[in-house]
Order: structure tokens, then sequence, then C-alpha cells
């Protein structure tokens, strides 16, 4: 007998759609679930994820396809299931709160909440039985010590509500050398990147080091910068035979990824390789360029130019299925030229990760690129025959401006027109796909308005694209999207930007994002779009905001 669906039949987010067969009743985020909370005086399960989360998907196994955890949640509590990618809102409201708790946030993320969407309780990934036990701890006290809960919600919430002004901002050049000074304590001098594990890309950290080692004439930190590059472009994080980028790696080496591909990461990457490649006019730089492009161009693109949002990490189950190796089948792939690629992946016969093979590259090893692209096609016509691993096709606004940027940097150091062609599809994409009467859409093909990283970043994609092409409507596109913004946005007294705009639904707070993740902080974004806009038209209000901005 198939399985019935529950509450998220209907939904387009593919991770919702992934949930809509779990025996646990889900709902999505909306009114018919959150006043059911109330009419029922139920405790909220609110569970973010996405698509392509590995951790989402052994949790789901474990516990959400589990029918005895499932008739227990079902029984005690409403259940809701949020894509973080389409409600980032949503997902940056709970996790600050997590934080708060003085718990390690992360993905999935599962939130206690009350029926007033106050949290009081979470985490990220749990185990069945501990998961289990959590569900009829909570269950016991609400029961028998529900004031107890009440009170811990209002203090995380009477948190939550803190202006930014009770954080810091400080752009002062002492405060910058300081900070600077700071993190190089924290290098890694072995292998690149940060002294921790497992370690993340970070390019916005990279690019910004990259800019002050050349403004300050600081050696130590471009060589360190230009260390970290090439450790990654020669791990397992860098996909050695088809381009791109996966999230981070697990170890300190660079060698285990984790392998999920996400394209803001990879955008961020082109950009920063860009400006690497422009200063040292490295090969090594503009080949990495050229395989990533080539590989966002023909899997993680529609046919009308917009890039699609992520790879996931398993297939069938398995993380890293598609992309390991065992050394029989390098062997009889490539046959006589096993001995090159050896030593140009660094093979080792009895594997790098669990028996298994995560090929590498060795930069010193000096073969014909036509060689190398020999090797690759043999080795990727053979990956190509297993099981692909689900490509999320969600198209998120921010995320597609930037690889717009990323793309157009790469046009600019490189010259090769193909990029350029790639970006002049992508910019008309978001054009006439994701901008309606200046009001930007957060995702294809859905009705969710966009949130201020959409702005920020389609923006300052648009202005590149001027710089790049003199096109002046793209310019005053920009323009056009700024005024919105600053109409929908600004806040006045607090003299930066919502992440949630008048017309997005109102949470519990409105918060004010000014610190970098993942992707740069939204007002930070708007800081530059304010400067060069202000500049370009002589704009008294654009001028008055970034300066407002910079106090």
């Amino acid at each position: 007998m198939p399985k019935k669906y529950n509450n998220l039949k209907n939904e387009s987010s593919s991770y919702l759609k992934q949930h809509s067969r779990n025996p646990v009743d889900w709902y999505p985020w909306g009114n018919e679930a959150l006043l059911k909370a109330k009419s029922e005086n139920k405790i909220i399960i609110l569970s973010i994820g996405y698509s392509t989360c590995h951790w989402c998907h052994v949790m789901e196994r474990e516990c959400f396809e589990n029918k005895e955890i499932a008739h227990f949640m079902n029984r005690y509590f409403i259940s809701i299931k949020v894509d973080r990618e389409e409600r980032p809102d949503i997902d940056n409201l709970y996790m600050e709160a997590i934080q708060y708790m003085g718990l390690q946030g992360g993905w999935p993320l599962n939130v206690f909440l009350m029926p007033n969407k106050k949290p009081f309780y979470g985490g990220t990934y749990f185990t069945p039985n501990n998961w289990l036990a959590i569900l009829k701890n909570i269950v016991d006290i609400s029961e028998s010590n529900k004031n107890e809960i009440i009170k811990s919600s209002n203090i995380f919430t009477n948190d939550l509500k803190k202006s930014h002004e009770e954080k810091f901002i400080n752009n002062n050049e002492h405060y910058i050398k300081t900070l600077v000074n700071e993190i190089k304590i924290k290098f890694d001098y072995d292998f690149g990147g940060m002294m921790r594990s497992p370690k993340f890309p970070m390019p916005t950290l990279w690019n910004s080091l990259l800019f002050y080692s050349i403004k300050n004439d600081d050696r130590e930190i471009f060589n360190h910068v230009q260390k970290t590059i090439d450790s990654i472009i020669e791990g397992g994080i860098y996909d050695q035979i088809r381009g791109g980028f996966s999230r981070y790696s697990t170890d300190q080496k660079w060698t285990i990824p984790h392998f999920e591909k996400m394209i803001y990461d990879n955008g961020q990457l082109l950009e920063l390789l860009s400006n690497l490649y422009k200063i040292t006019h490295e090969d090594r730089y503009k080949e990495v360029i050229e395989e990533t492009i080539d590989w966002l161009s023909k899997e993680m693109r529609n046919d009308n130019g917009g890039f699609y949002s992520a790879v996931d990490a398993d297939t069938d189950e398995e993380e890293g299925k598609f992309y390991v190796w065992n050394i029989h089948e390098i062997k009889e792939v490539l046959g006589k030229d096993y001995k090159i690629a050896k030593n140009l992946y660094k093979i080792n016969e009895e594997g790098n990760w669990d028996g298994k093979i995560i090929l590498l590259r060795n930069l010193k090893h000096k073969i014909s690129s036509k060689k190398i692209k020999s090797l690759k096609n043999s080795l990727l016509n053979h990956r190509n025959k297993r099981k692909k691993p689900f490509i999320d096709k969600k198209i998120i606004s921010s995320w597609n401006g930037i690889v717009l940027i990323g793309l157009l940097n790469c046009y600019q150091s490189t010259k090769i027109k193909k990029y350029l062609d790639l970006a002049k599809s992508n910019a008309i994409f978001i054009k006439e796909k994701l901008i309606i009467k200046n009001k930007i859409k957060r995702v294809f093909e859905s009705n969710i308005n966009g949130f201020l990283d959409d702005y920020a970043f389609i923006i300052n994609a648009f202005i590149k694209y001027y710089e790049t092409t003199q096109d002046f409507t793209f310019l005053n596109i920009s323009r056009n999207l700024m005024e919105y913004t600053i109409k929908h946005f600004y806040s006045k007294k607090d003299k930066m930007f919502f992440y949630s705009g008048s017309y997005n639904e109102k949470l519990l707070t409105k918060k004010i994002q000014i610190f970098d993740d993942v992707i740069p902080s939204s007002n930070s974004i708007m800081y530059y779009n304010l400067l060069y806009l202000g500049k370009i038209y002589n704009d008294s209000l654009y001028n008055n905001i970034y300066n407002d901005m910079s106090q």
C-alpha cells in the first residue's frame, strides 16, 4: 500500500515535498498550522532544513520515518516544516534563538515553540532515542511545570528583540589592522585556511584579506591567501574531474569534503579566483575557473539562464557515493595512463576515506594540459554512468546575483567571451523572470517575496554588469531597486536595513543583518551599493544613508 501524503503534498519546495510522505503530520509554515497550535494549545515543533542537506536526510530516515516517533509527534505537537532557502527570515530568527540558548546551530534545525511562536528549546540533529526522549520530556514538563517553559520562551524572545546597536560596528583603520592581526594568529600555516576543522572555504574572508594585503603591501597575508586557495583546489573539496566546490572539508587538510555543492559558494569562489588570477596570471586559477563555469553552465542552469541552487551530497542514501572511487575501477578506466594519474591525483591505492578514493590534485606534477584533459574525460565519462545525486532546481534570486557577480569578475579577469554571454543570459533572466515592477521574488515560480539579500545582491550584480558592458538599462534597474529597498526595508531609527521588508510576513521581531556568514551580510552589500549609486547619480539621499551607516 502506498504511503499517505501529509499537508506538504502541494508545496512547491523540493525539501517540503521530500517530507510529504513522512508519517509525521507535517504542516507548512502558515496560518493553518499556527492557528491550530493556538486553538489546541499545543507546542510547535519547527523543523528547518533544505533539500540537499545530508543530516536532514539522516534524521528524516531515523526519526521522521519512524512510526512510533511520528505517532508521538502527531499526538502531542503541531509539527511544521520550513525550507530555509525559501524562508531565510524564519531560519535566521530561530537560528539566533538557538545560539542565545547556548546551543550550536546547524541543519536540520529543530526548535520547540510555544503556540505564540516563542522559542524555548531546540537543537540540530538528534538520534532517534534522543529525539523521542526529548519529546517525552517536553510533554512531561509542559504538563507539570508549564510556567517555567513560558518564562524561558519570554527570555529568549526578549533576547531576539535586542537592537543591533547593542552589538558593534567599527570600520576605522586601526580597528581593521587589529582585527587582521587577530585573524593571523588563527592561520593554519601548514595546510592553509584557519586552524580548525571542519574547514569552510570562506571566500568573503580571503577576498577581504587579499585586498588588504595588496593595499598594505602585506606579503605574509598574500602568501597565506594564495596557499589557502592552492590547498583548496588541490583538495577533495574541489571536484577534480568536473569542476565545482563542495560546501566544506571535514578534515584539516581539505581532503574529505562534505559533498554537497551550493551555487553561492561557487559564485563567491569564482570571484575570489578571478581576483587572484588578475594579480598573479597563474594558469591553475584560470583552469579551475574554466571547469567550474563549465559545470555551472551545463549542469546547474535552466534553458532561460537561471541557476539552480544545489546538488545533494547523497546518492541512494550514501554520502559521496557518486564521487568516490575504488582502485580497480580507476585502473580499468585508465589502463596504461594509470601511472600518470596516480601522481597527478595523489592516488593512495588503500584509499583516503574509509577505503574509498577521493581524487586530489598535485599542482607540482607538470604534464601537458592535453593529457590532463584526456584523463579527466575518461574518468568523467565513466562517472557519468553512475546514478547522479539530486539537483535542487529551485532558482533563488540572491544566489543568482552572487553567481552573476562571479561570472562578470571572471570575464573581466580573463576576457573569455562565453563568460560574458552566460552573464548576459543570467542578467536578462533575472530582469524578466525575477523582478516584477521593482519587486523581487525570492524564488522563481513561487509567490515568496524577496528579502534584503535578494535586493542587495541583484543591485550589486547589475552595477557590475553595467561596469562591464556599459548597458545603462541595468544601472537604471539598480537605481529603481534601490529606491524600492529604501522605501520598504530601511529603518531611519536604526540607520540600517531590516532583513524583511514591509510586505514580508511579520515574525516575532524584525532583524538587522550586519555580520558576514557564508554569504556577506546584506547590509554590507547595500553599503557598497549606496556608495556607488550615490556617486554615479550624485544622489544626496543615497549619500546620506551611506554616511549614516558609516557611523
